[in-house]
């Protein structure tokens, strides 16, 4: 090689430099050799920081106090610290009071009443057996009255409302429907049809009218209706007093009567298609109370002569 020639740059370490270095190595090579001293002296037992202050000693007396702190950080920063963390403080847990859970009271819900379809008639109008005049008479609604509707038939021009009876609730009957208006749910009452006319002949009916005294006599009386298509002339009448006690007078007329106490309130000859008038049953005393059962026959000649209708039927005045 020749020794002419010189290396273009030659690495130099500084003298401050290489003492640090120096230091470095020792001090890692220090703490690869075990330690024979008494614990106290162990590494593992020196308060914390113990190697960086020694390090930090070391470059300080080699390097003339050039280690300083950084001028951007806190001072405090750092120091050793040697304190030990405050213990974390415990968290009470509130403990919910106990509070009274209250007592609902139930509410009780009235349950509603079904509204009834109901009929209003603005004039008199006839309630019948069927729908039409060719049936029986039963009974009449006086103009403001209103009944409960219990089904309609409503083929011809007005319709006809079967309906509870006000007199009779327990009965029922057919409401010509030309003065009648109805209300509530009368849409969904069951629609009829239409009864059979029933044939003209001879019939009649009777309805009970009450009690009234003639002198030693009770008298039992009927209003009797004529809804067929004859005339009647003559009526008997007879009873038996199915409790005891009680007298009967078969009753014999070609006359038609209605008697108050002994007096006659009205009188006719006959009963043609349509009329109406009284006839009684004879007791010696109050019927009242007492089981009778009463036969009445109606003739169309006098003196009980040319075709003849009877009719039997319980009765308790």
């Amino acid at each position: 090689m020749n020794g002419n020639l010189k290396p273009k740059w030659i690495f130099r370490i500084p003298p401050k430099n290489f003492l640090i270095l120096g230091s470095l190595i020792l001090l890692s090579l220090a703490c690869n050799i075990p330690i024979m001293a008494n614990q106290s002296t162990d590494v593992q037992n020196q308060p914390a920081g113990f190697v960086e202050t020694s390090i930090a000693e070391t470059m300080i007396a080699f390097g003339d106090g050039d280690v300083q702190s950084d001028p951007g950080q806190d001072t405090a920063s750092n120091s050793v610290q040697d304190t030990a963390p405050e213990p974390a403080t415990a968290t009470e847990t509130a403990t919910p009071e106990n509070t009274d859970t209250p007592t609902l009271t139930p509410t009780i819900t009235e349950t509603p009443t079904p509204e009834a379809a109901m009929v209003y008639v603005s004039q008199n109008t006839n309630c019948r057996e069927g729908q039409g005049t060719g049936f029986t008479w039963l009974t009449s609604l006086e103009a403001g009255d209103e009944a409960e509707a219990i089904g309609v038939e409503n083929t011809g021009q007005y319709p006809y409302w079967y309906i509870q009876r006000p007199d009779q609730p327990t009965s029922y009957c057919w409401l010509w429907g030309k003065y009648a208006t109805p209300s509530g749910p009368y849409e969904s009452l069951p629609v009829y049809t239409p009864m059979p006319t029933p044939t003209p002949g001879e019939d009649y009916k009777l309805t009970y009218s009450g009690i009234t005294q003639c002198t030693s006599n009770w008298l039992v009386q009927f209003q009797i209706v004529n809804n067929g298509s004859r005339t009647f002339e003559s009526w008997s009448s007879s009873g038996t007093d199915n409790s005891g006690g009680l007298v009967n007078s078969p009753n014999q007329w070609d006359e038609f009567y209605h008697f108050d106490h002994c007096t006659v309130l009205s009188k006719q000859n006959d009963l043609t298609p349509g009329e109406g008038s009284y006839l009684n049953v004879v007791f010696n005393e109050d019927s009242s109370g007492h089981n009778l059962t009463i036969k009445i026959k109606v003739c169309t000649e006098n003196g009980l002569g040319g075709d003849c209708f009877k009719r039997t039927f319980d009765l308790t005045p």
